[in-house]
């Protein structure tokens, strides 16, 4: 008779990353459903099925739980942007074009809901303004490093970093459009968008 094989049982640390990968997609989600001002420990904690212990072991403030949630999102995506080369033949300018592409799909979706309600809760929360300064600064060097191995003839180039902080300040502007556009109005400004900042290049 076939012997039945037993699943393997996770280590401790595959347990832990479990439990706090679940809190901060969990976080993703109630920040977006509800917004800041509403998102609860306890909100997040049955969301993701887990305890208030749990939570509490991993992140000490709620500023923390968001920030940290974001980042999260945020390194999903710029993995994403590495997996994926920039695989065009027509030179610097074709190869930024597919890139502020690129950064326009990372700071779309969940990234650009999230954001939007941590840049406004921020003005008055002191310790989440803390935090989103130090995320801000965190995506600039993660996003740099990313380029410069999708793209490294480009990250060379002296229009690449006035390109790229022009580039996300327009992208998460336009985002924050939604507040007061349809989804597909907001889609339609990318592309002359993004033409006006290419016009730019020498």
């Amino acid at each position: 008779m076939p012997t039945s094989s037993r699943p393997a049982r996770r280590t401790q640390a595959e347990r832990r990353a479990s439990t706090r990968g679940a809190l901060l997609d969990a976080t993703i989600e109630v920040l977006v459903d509800r917004g800041y001002a509403r998102l609860t420990a306890t909100t997040v904690c049955e969301r993701a099925g887990v305890t208030r212990g749990a939570q509490a072991h991993y992140f000490a403030t709620k500023a923390d739980l968001v920030v940290q949630a974001l980042a999260h999102l945020t390194d999903r995506l710029v993995d994403d942007l590495v997996g994926r080369p920039l695989d065009v033949a027509d030179g610097p300018a074709g190869q930024y074009a597919v890139l502020l592409d690129r950064l326009w799909e990372i700071f779309s979706g969940p990234v650009s809901s999230a954001q939007l309600e941590l840049f406004v809760a921020a003005r008055t929360d002191e310790d989440l303004h803390r935090h989103l300064v130090e995320f801000d600064g965190a995506v600039q060097r993660t996003l740099a490093t990313a380029a410069a191995r999708v793209a490294p003839e480009l990250v060379g180039r002296e229009d690449f970093k006035p390109l790229m902080v022009t580039a996300i300040a327009t992208i998460r502007g336009l985002r924050m459009l939604r507040a007061v556009a349809s989804e597909p109005q907001v889609q339609r400004s990318w592309p002359p968008a993004r033409d006006q900042l290419l016009a730019g290049l020498g």
